[in-house]
């Protein structure tokens, strides 16, 4: 159908040049598009800090693309405090993302207390934008 896009490994800036791309094709072609999705696939590792959560994350997307992903890491990912992961949050809604979807890195076993901690200190940090999706 093509309503809807979801943007995965950028920044927020790429997302944004991404979405300014695809709404300059649509009018190239007379094609409107009143309700276009936009979600993104955010790597994320919720820790007591940054340098933590960048470990823990960096370790995962190494192993997973089997490749050092060092650079990466750092360039894509919401890491560190429950905090510091819902900035990295408002930064992609305000790029364009009305959907974010977390992929929690790290120890298997650590992600329900990272789910635990962003529910509690990161999501009611996001209270604001919550309410102004449709």
């Amino acid at each position: 159908m093509a309503d809807g896009w979801i943007g995965y490994a950028i920044t927020p800036e790429m997302y944004r040049e991404s979405l300014d791309k695809i709404h300059a094709a649509a009018r190239q072609v007379s094609r409107e598009i009143p309700n276009f999705g936009t979600g993104h696939l955010l790597f994320a590792c919720v820790a007591d800090t940054y340098d933590k959560a960048f470990a823990a994350a960096n370790e995962t997307l190494s192993r997973r693309y089997a490749m050092d992903f060092t650079r990466a890491t750092g360039r894509y990912a919401a890491l560190g405090t429950p905090a510091q992961v819902a900035e990295r949050v408002r930064e992609f809604h305000a790029a364009g993302v009305r959907h974010v979807v977390l992929d929690l890195l790290g120890p298997f076993e650590s992600r329900d207390e990272q789910i635990r901690q962003f529910a509690m200190h990161g999501l009611p940090l996001l209270h604001d934008i919550r309410q102004s999706i449709p």
